[in-house]
């Protein structure tokens, strides 16, 4: 008689493929999700299966990694895995006609997906979802439904709870969405995982605060930086200082608009390095655009570009003096560790996670503080051998975490938690 095979993790990716129908680059959860899902794939071979929800729980597709990336491969950024744009990313965006007629081939073969999926799948496996999957209006009774058919558990990684404690930054037409999928969630999970003790934190007081039962929250440690190709390793002039981010009112990207407007008026524009903001146009920023606008980006001291592959994004830090990062909140702060991968400075916020992220080689200052946030800027800039020191720190004692230590207490959790049936 052979013996029960291991738990088996089932990754759901809906809301990754969902992403990458709309985008050409990544966000942080995005990247988060692409960074660990092949690294679990390559320590746990045969552990590991894929698979998305469609409208409900009766259509399912199984799928490999390389099927995700078809279909995802409108992205430069996954030319990082060899795969480039294919004609059925094309006839994903052609007519209302072909559209239609797309969606109802995925639906017959969402139809018998459900029947691979139910064959390979065991009691005592484990659902995971590591994404953003508040975007699928029947995503929580879907899982319902999953567990109740087929004796398995579900797991989550919840990134923030930022639409609940900091909704004065949060889109107004998403809130309504996180909120149901919150309280779609506190049904069905089994064990969630956090990448912060403050999101871990506010979980708790949230639940709490709702009257739900607590499950067990589980903090998993981030990874930092990306895979490059050895020739874009190389060192680079330092021409500017650099924030990366999604350019939305919760970034602060205002505050560092006011310190470099008055730096050019106190120093002369000569002696105030160019500010680099790396990320997309988001939203509640009318003024800061009408600003930017008005001033001709402080007549070129500011520079906005985006949809920036990993090695554009690699030599932007690598040119960089140091980075900043004065967000109002974060569940974690990917391009803090990024830029002490790096080996560069950053001057970041001392809001919710960012100092978890910085480990002790970042200097913070309250997110409002614009006095506090110039003096940290100019003795970077300024002050003989202070950036010197700090990079040296950096290099002698920072120890970036990689993301297949990542996947790696990832598994270690579900299975110390959960354990095997």
């Amino acid at each position: 008689m052979s013996a029960p095979r291991p738990c088996r993790i089932w990754i759901e990716v809906g809301d990754l493929l969902q992403y990458f129908r709309e985008h050409s680059t990544p966000a942080g959860i995005s990247r988060i999700q692409f960074e660990i899902i092949p690294r679990l794939l390559e320590l746990f071979p045969g552990r590991i299966s894929l698979f998305q929800i469609g409208r409900s729980s009766r259509e399912i597709e199984v799928l490999t990694f390389d099927e995700v990336l078809r279909r995802c491969d409108n992205s430069a950024f996954l030319a990082r895995f060899g795969h480039h744009r294919t004609l059925f990313n094309i006839l994903q965006f052609a007519s209302n006609h072909a559209r239609a007629a797309i969606s109802a081939l995925r639906l017959q073969l969402n139809r018998e997906g459900r029947a691979r999926f139910a064959g390979e799948i065991q009691a005592g496996d484990v659902i995971l979802n590591l994404g953003g999957s508040w975007s699928h209006q029947h995503f929580g009774r879907s899982i319902a439904e999953l567990k109740r058919d087929f004796g398995v558990r579900f797991a989550v990684l919840i990134h923030d709870v930022l639409p609940l404690t900091h909704r004065q930054f949060v889109a107004a037409r998403f809130a309504p969405f996180f909120d149901r999928w919150f309280d779609d969630m506190t049904r069905v999970w089994d064990l969630v995982l956090t990448p912060s003790h403050s999101t871990a934190r506010a979980l708790r007081e949230q639940l709490e605060l709702r009257g739900r039962a607590v499950p067990p929250i589980r903090r998993i440690r981030f990874g930092s930086g990306f895979c490059l190709p050895q020739h874009s390793l190389r060192e680079c002039a330092r021409t500017h200082v650099l924030y990366v981010s999604t350019i939305e009112i919760r970034k602060n990207h205002r505050l560092l608009f006011d310190i470099w407007k008055q730096m050019i008026s106190d120093y002369g524009a000569a002696r105030v390095p160019e500010l680099v903001f790396a990320g997309k146009f988001g939203w509640q920023i009318d003024d800061l655009k009408r600003d930017l606008q008005a001033t001709r980006f402080l007549d070129g001291k500011i520079r906005v570009v985006e949809n920036l592959d990993d090695a554009e994004l690699a030599a932007l830090y690598r040119g960089s003096y140091f980075t900043v990062y004065p967000s109002f909140c974060e569940g974690w702060g990917l391009p803090v560790g990024e830029s002490l991968h790096f080996g560069r400075y950053c001057i970041a916020s001392d809001a919710t996670s960012l100092p978890e992220v910085g480990a002790g080689f970042v200097d913070h200052h309250a997110p409002a503080d614009i006095k506090a946030a110039r003096r940290l800027i100019e003795a970077a800039l300024f002050s003989p051998g202070h950036l010197d020191a700090k990079e040296a720190a950096i290099r002698a004692s920072y120890v970036p975490r990689s993301w297949r230590e990542t996947a790696g207490e990832i598994m270690a959790v579900i299975s110390d938690t959960l354990g095997e049936r």
